[in-house]
Parts: C-alpha cells; sequence; structure tokens
C-alpha cells in the first residue's frame, strides 16, 4: 500500500528504518521503485537483545542489498541514542563499513529524545555520537529538529545527511528544524515524510509546501528556503542524502532513468507562468500522470502498471478494520 501511494504521489526512491523489513524488500521489488531500508535496531543497553537485533540488521543487509537489478539497497538502522548504547552503535559503525553500507539513525528529534539520551548516554545525541565517533558521511539522520550551533558544526564536519521530515515534525509537536541555517552551511539535507501514524500521507508535493513555509516562519524571513532549494532537497537533496547523487536525482546523461510526468493543465496551477514555484507550492500527488523508475514506465495515465491497485486498497481496508477490532 505505501508503495502503491508513493507511486501515485510521483516518488520514485525512498529510505526506510522499520521491521519486516524482508516483506517491504519484496514488496519494493513487485512496485518497481528504489528503497534503502534499514532493520530498525533497539536494544536499550541489553547486551542478548543487541546480538539479536543486530543479527537481523545484519541479515537484511546481506539477504537483499543490491537486489531488484540494484533498485533495493539497504543501510544498518540503530533507532536512536537514546534506545542503542554505545556499544551497540560502535559495532553497527563497523558492520557498515564492513559491508559498504550506510547508517539510517533518528536524531535530536524532540525535547524528549533529548531528555531521554541524556538519561541514557549522558550528553546531548549528537555529542555522544561525535565522542565515540560514529558520525560520517555515511550517516543518514531522520529530523535533526533540537540542534545547537555547535551541533550544526560538527554534522558539516562529518558530512552527516539530514531527513527533513516537516510535517511529521509539526503534528508531534517536535519543533522546526533550522533547514535554513543547514542549507546556509552546506549540510546535505533530504525531504521526507515520515512514516503514517506520524504524518498520514506520502505526498511529497505536500511535504516540499509545508518545508518551504515552516522555514520560512523559523526565521521570521519570506525569501528563506526559497522554491528551488526546496525543489532540489526534494530531488538531487534527497539522492545525495542516500550517497546515491552520482546515479539518481537529476535528469542527466548516465543517471538512471527515474522520471515523473506531472500535468500542469489542471485550474490550480493556471495561469502557469513559474514551473518550480507551481510544483512547490501549488501541485499535489494526485497531478503526478506517469512514473518511470530505473527506465521502467511503472505508472501511465494514472494507472499503477506494477500493482493491483484496488486490489491492496480493498485488502488493505480489510485488515485495518480486523486489527482495530481485536485491538479493542
Amino acid at each position: 500500500l505505501g508503495c502503491l501511494e508513493m507511486i501515485k504521489s510521483g516518488t520514485t526512491c525512498y529510505a526506510d528504518q522499520y521491521f519486516f523489513m524482508d516483506q517491504v524488500a519484496k514488496a519494493v521489488e513487485e512496485a518497481g521503485i528504489r528503497g534503502v531500508l534499514s532493520y530498525g535496531i533497539i536494544e536499550l543497553g541489553s547486551e542478548e537483545r543487541r546480538r539479536s537485533e543486530i543479527e537481523k540488521g545484519t541479515e537484511l543487509v546481506k539477504n537483499f542489498h543490491g537486489k531488484a537489478n540494484g533498485r533495493i539497497l539497504t543501510m544498518y538502522g540503530p533507532h536512536a541514542p537514546y534506545t542503542c548504547s554505545k556499544e551497540c552503535l560502535l559495532e553497527v559503525k563497523e558492520l557498515a563499513k564492513k559491508y559498504g553500507v550506510g547508517i539510517h539513525i533518528h536524531l535530536s528529534e524532540s525535547d524528549g529524545d533529548i531528555q531521554s539520551t541524556i538519561e541514557f548516554q549522558g550528553d546531548r545525541p549528537i555529542l555522544v555520537l561525535e565522542k565515540i565517533g560514529f558520525l560520517g558521511p555515511e550517516v543518514l539522520a531522520a529530523h535533526c529538529v533540537k540542534v545547537t550551533e555547535k551541533e550544526m558544526e560538527i554534522l558539516k564536519k562529518r558530512n552527516v545527511k539530514v531527513a527533513h521530515n516537516p510535517v511529521s515534525n509539526l503534528k508531534l509537536a517536535s519543533g522546526i528544524a533550522p533547514i535554513a541555517h543547514y542549507l546556509r552551511k552546506g549540510i546535505t539535507v533530504g525531504i521526507g515524510t515520515d512514516g503514517a501514524a506520524s504524518n498520514n500521507n506520502l505526498d511529497m508535493f505536500e511535504e516540499m509546501k509545508v518545508c518551504s513555509l515552516i522555514a520560512k516562519v523559523r526565521e521570521n524571513d519570506p525569501t528563506v528556503v526559497n522554491t528551488w532549494e526546496t525543489l532540489e532537497m526534494a530531488t538531487i537533496g534527497g539522492a545525495r542524502a542516500l550517497n546515491l547523487g552520482d546515479q539518481i536525482g537529476s535528469i542527466e546523461v548516465n543517471k538512471k532513468a527515474d522520471l515523473v510526468l506531472v500535468d500542469l493543465s489542471s485550474a490550480h496551477l493556471t495561469p502557469l507562468h513559474d514551473v518550480v514555484s507551481h510544483l512547490v507550492y501549488s501541485a499535489n500527488g494526485s497531478d503526478v500522470t506517469d512514473v518511470i523508475c530505473d527506465g521502467r514506465l511503472i505508472m501511465l495515465n494514472r494507472k499503477v502498471l506494477t500493482l493491483n491497485e484496488e486490489e491492496i486498497i480493498e485488502k488493505s481496508q480489510k485488515m485495518a478494520m480486523d486489527l482495530v477490532e481485536r485491538a479493542r
């Protein structure tokens, strides 16, 4: 269902950290899109659980990295510095280096996140990771909302990539990430949606609009995080955040053919005088008409060619209602 929604709204590549990732990989392969997948490791300082969790993360890397003609890639996914001990984080760092994959971690998402890390690790999240030598260009840090100037300099120095999830940060009242500052410092930023529980949809067009608007409010400046910067974060910025900027994220010779076609003739996109402004501020996922991933047409005239849309929606609704009934 997630892959279907992403195709329908024009997303061809995404990063995901959760559980049952072998099943996610199968869905990605069938859907025809790209997934950079990681198993969410949570060990809470337990040595026994650490072994089990890291083993699950390693199984995903071994079994799925590079599969589906390279459309499936993997990372290690230590959940956060408040749920993973220093020992766990250092072991993950070494394994990621051994297997040549990245690391996907939640970082400084909220005040509660930071307080929990101080109680568990003795310092703020970014400072903890810096002290143990964890940070580096292979690290994708989700959120980075509550970050000091000193911590921004660390992120820049270590070439850490930031996954900015503006709608999620608003829904959970986490705050507004200092995206304008990140961009000024040259920190790589990609835009994400976060999961269904903390956003409600996977529409990257909506995410672009919110990203740009809340950055202006935070800085009290309507000129910051302009439309070009926002579009870049959603495309080539996201690719660079996954260390795939040389392969995807822009339309260039020798890059993979991942393309989205958008119908700009609707009433809400008329009159058309600035395409980039329209894409960021006026368009939504339902304006996407065709999607190509890895040179393969996977949606034509709003019809997804790789998945049975009606069946997926029907089964998902039934499963969800069954879950709600059993949870009562």
